[in-house]
């Protein structure tokens, strides 16, 4: 059975076609009371997104299940462990909990049991996937009406060889979507057909690209912020993390000077604030190799300002302790529970953003802002090609404006700025 595919350069509306395909091949294929769409994605960002966009379509609300591949891959796995330990198979991280469940899938018999229940299966951001998660792809689509998105120039993993999928995508019935939607901006459609062609970016109407000097680029930065209309958005590249903080610093405390004049105070947020919370929660067990119940219950409970999903942990311990009869915990359980409980809270939970979010240019894929403020600073890693791969999806972002700040002036004639 052959897939329906799109693909096409960010903002060409490859999710927005995912979605309509979906809607059309329902009207002819309806779902039985019993049935669902599943959607798959390999972020949890993206996974959120998604399952937004179809909580939108009123045909599709309540019919459609979201997953991250790797949650999905989970849940095969634990529906049919007796035939995985059967067959000797054991996971041991999630590549390899994705393969096994591959060659599960590859089992008829397991494959028609998804289908039954998800007779169709939608796949965003299609490119990231490893041949690990590939190998999933390629099992449910003998058995299911398949249908991905995909832009290879927006991977962002470096080192992935995305030959494998491009080798596959390339079997389907794959429609080309090449008109940008997203902005009409000239500036930032030349730099993004410029990079994907690995040339130099011009700035033009919508981009601009600067270097200021060190006591002054701050104030260009929350100017650019502070005078932005519309949603808006901090992102930084790889190895701008540092940058960033020290910028926040300033930016919440307001400034003044002669060229930029008054710039009141500014709330910006980091959105991957979930992995400091849980070092900070895992802080608090630090020299410790083993943990009873009672000792870890009230480690957790002296935490102060603990974040809202701690609660669970003390809840999955103490429920451990009622039904397996668990008296103690190595530390490394503790992590493990820990970052489960954080992650889930984070993927799943309800968590209101007051003021401008900050992120990576990974964390910011799929998602749009009217401007974009893009922090540039030396020591990005990767390859010229990875550079431009980056660079074109912290532009993308923005609908209306994106500016650039390169903290190093030489920055500019190097790749990506200058090929």
């Amino acid at each position: 059975m052959s897939f329906r595919g799109f693909e096409g350069p960010a903002g060409t509306g490859k999710t927005h076609r995912l979605i309509k395909e979906v809607e059309h091949y329902l009207a002819q294929h309806p779902l039985e009371p019993y049935q669902r769409v599943l959607a798959l994605t390999f972020m949890h960002g993206s996974r959120k997104r998604l399952d937004e966009r179809f909580r939108n379509i009123a045909a599709l609300r309540g019919s459609v299940t979201c997953m991250t591949i790797d949650r999905f891959a989970q849940y095969i796995i634990q529906r049919w462990c007796s035939f995985a330990a059967a067959k000797g198979l054991q996971a041991d991280g999630f590549d390899q909990t994705c393969d096994i469940c591959g060659q599960l899938l590859e089992c008829s018999v397991i494959a028609e049991w998804v289908a039954r229940t998800f007779p169709v299966i939608v796949v965003d951001e299609a490119q990231d996937l490893n041949p690990e998660r590939l190998r999933i792809l390629k099992a449910l689509a003998q058995h299911v009406a398949l249908f991905v998105a995909a832009d290879e120039f927006q991977c962002l993993k470096d080192g992935l060889d995305t030959a494998p999928f491009l080798q596959w995508f390339a079997t389907g019935n794959v429609e080309a979507l090449n008109v940008v939607h997203r902005t009409g901006r000239q500036g930032l459609l030349t730099a993004g057909v410029a990079l994907r062609n690995l040339q130099s970016p011009r700035p033009g109407a919508g981009l601009k690209i600067d270097y200021e000097y060190p006591n002054v680029m701050p104030f260009a930065i929350a100017s650019s912020l502070a005078r932005a209309p519309g949603s808006k958005a901090l992102i930084y590249a790889p190895a701008g993390r540092g940058w960033a903080d020290k910028f926040i610093a300033r930016a919440m405390q307001g400034m003044e000077s002669k060229g930029y004049g008054i710039i009141p105070p500014q709330n910006l947020l980091h959105e991957d604030r979930n992995d400091d919370e849980k070092q900070a929660v895992l802080a608090a067990f630090a020299g410790m190799e083993t943990v009873d119940t009672a000792t870890a219950l009230a480690t957790l409970d002296a935490i102060a300002n603990p974040p809202p999903w701690v609660s669970s942990v003390s809840k999955a311990i103490v429920k451990a302790a009622q039904t397996q009869g668990c008296e103690s915990w190595s530390v490394a359980g503790l992590t493990d529970l820990v970052e489960r409980k954080a992650t889930h809270h984070k993927a799943y939970g309800y968590q209101r953003t007051y003021g401008i979010p900050v992120m990576s240019i990974h964390q910011a894929k799929n998602r749009q802002f009217d401007h974009v403020v893009l922090l540039w600073p030396p020591g990005v890693p990767g390859s010229n090609e990875q550079k431009a791969r980056l660079l074109y999806n912290g532009i993308t972002r923005a609908v209306l404006n994106c500016h650039v700040f390169v903290r190093i002036e030489s920055l500019l004639n190097q790749p990506p700025f200058r090929f």
